[in-house]
């Protein structure tokens, strides 16, 4: 435990509700001249943290007089510092284009993936002060593999995207002031002010953050084996929707909706999204494929990740680096019907799937929307309020669901430009294998297609990949009226080491 001097900072309530963990961005360069490439990210990599200093400090505990197991940013401890913040390893006897088309499917492999060219463990001890961001140049004979671990508590996919986007600047030598990121810290600060926080009469929030740990294992006795004990347990499944049928699905279950009559949040939504429409259906496979008598009996619950910055008045900064998220969830015993059956029933015939699966999936997508829609200005400044009057800073960790969604398929990732030494990405992978039945949608990959992966068991994995549904949602053309599904050409998942 600290006590923070001038030079620290306290970090806000709502970056103390994620798990205290390290995610890894691996981002694949195919090139001629790897040597050219690393000095590019070499002097790239110099210029964003001149510009940005603080991603060069420490995630710590540290003492607040009104907070309990409050954690800040502070400057770089010993055992930090002894660790660059790039380093360069050589794999000169592999290929960056064989990694990309291997395929992986287990979460052992991907452990083993993450030991060779991550930066950072993705558990260290909580205890420790931590580093907020490290970096390594993986380079091989026909590219680089760069591969970035950022600490969860000191920013989220989206800030991490923004660090991604200045450094491609950086290395193409478009140097921007980027004055916009002094504020960082003060922007954090304000996020612990009485000032930000709603007036309303505060409500429980105890739905959605809970004294528990999310991940089980990452209690203090057993961080150092919490990565290998999950790996032995769960793979990471990846797998694509094309963009033709996310679209086709989300127009058909919109068009199946009861009319909108009022804003009535008791109402169906204004309008239904491709990620709404996709999360409802995959949850409907992973229920089908893991059904069993005492499942049926439970309250099945869905949890989706929210960006809160732009549901606030006036919205919160998009190029804030801090976490901004709070889980919504949906159980299916509070879901409202939303559906027209009739037009369902003639809307499935076209689809060439069941009646009742495209009620559930509509009826799931539209409720998703409307939980989603109510996440506004005055939800988020209540929640903040909700945050600051706890006592220990420990007992807000945000909460899943029987299935639970995040997405950061909102990231640009394939379209930044790191200059003539690098070009743009060839492949993103992120390595996860925490939490049982987590999915995640990865960035949008080139032409539009839906890349997804997640967390389970084998046994669960094998059911899913024989579900009808999930077969018929994998297909690269739609049924067509009087069309045999059989003969579909179906998009068998692939689980590459470029993007996991």
């Amino acid at each position: 435990m600290t006590f923070p001097d001038l030079s620290s900072h306290i970090l806000s309530p709502v970056d103390h509700t994620v798990p205290k963990v390290y995610f890894t961005f691996y981002l694949s360069f195919l090139l001629e001249n790897p040597q050219l490439g690393v000095e590019s990210i070499q002097k790239g990599l110099t210029t964003l943290l001149n510009r940005i200093p603080f991603l060069t400090k420490d995630v710590a505990p540290c003492y607040d007089e009104e907070h309990d197991n409050v954690h800040c940013i502070q400057p770089p401890s010993a055992t930090s510092q002894s660790i660059p913040m790039l380093r360069i390893r050589y794999h000169l006897n592999e290929s960056v284009r064989v990694m990309m088309n291997t395929a992986t499917c287990t979460a052992v492999e991907d452990l083993e993936f993450s030991r060779r060219y991550a930066p950072l463990p993705t558990v260290m001890d909580p205890r420790e002060s931590q580093p907020i961001i490290r970096f390594v140049a993986n380079v091989m004979i026909d590219g680089i593999i760069l591969s970035l671990s950022f600490n969860h508590m000191a920013a989220d996919g989206t800030g991490i995207g923004e660090v991604l986007d200045i450094l491609s600047q950086c290395c193409r030598n478009e140097y921007d002031p980027l004055s916009r990121h002094r504020m960082e810290l003060q922007l954090r600060r304000q996020l612990s002010s009485p000032s930000i926080a709603g007036k309303q009469p505060l409500k429980s929030f105890s739905e959605t953050y809970s004294e528990e740990e999310t991940f089980h294992c990452l209690a203090p006795d057993t961080w150092p084996t919490a990565i290998t004990s999950m790996a032995s347990v769960l793979n990471t499944f990846r797998f694509k929707f094309t963009s033709q049928k996310a679209k086709m699905l989300k127009d058909v279950c919109t068009s199946i909706l009861l009319p909108t009559e009022d804003a009535s949040s008791n109402g169906p939504p204004p309008f239904l999204s491709c990620n709404d429409v996709l999360t409802a259906l995959l949850t409907l496979c992973l229920q089908q494929s893991q059904c069993t008598e005492a499942r049926e009996e439970e309250d099945y619950t869905v949890a989706f990740v929210a960006n809160i910055r732009s549901r606030m008045e006036p919205p919160w900064p998009d190029h804030y680096l801090g976490v901004m998220l709070t889980m919504v969830l949906v159980a299916q015993s509070s879901m409202a019907n939303l559906v027209d059956e009739q037009k369902a029933s003639i809307a499935a015939r076209e689809l060439g799937i069941d009646k009742d699966e495209l009620v559930q999936i509509a009826n799931l997508a539209a409720n998703m929307r409307q939980r989603l829609l109510g996440v506004d200005d005055q939800y988020v400044r209540g929640l903040l309020a909700y945050m600051q009057q706890q006592r220990d800073w420990s007992h807000m960790n945000i909460k899943g669901g029987d299935v639970s969604y995040s997405s950061i398929r909102h990231l640009n990732v394939y379209d930044l430009d790191f200059g003539p030494c690098l070009g743009k990405i060839a492949d993103f992978r992120l390595y996860f294998a925490l939490l049982d039945e987590f999915c995640l949608i990865l960035p949008a990959a080139p032409g539009g297609d839906w890349d997804m992966q997640i967390s389970m068991s084998p046994n669960h994995q094998q059911a899913l990949t024989e579900n009808e549904l999930f077969r018929w949602a994998l297909c690269e053309y739609s049924s067509t009226p009087g069309h045999d599904k059989e003969t579909d050409h179906v998009r068998l998942p692939i689980a590459a080491v470029g993007g996991v």
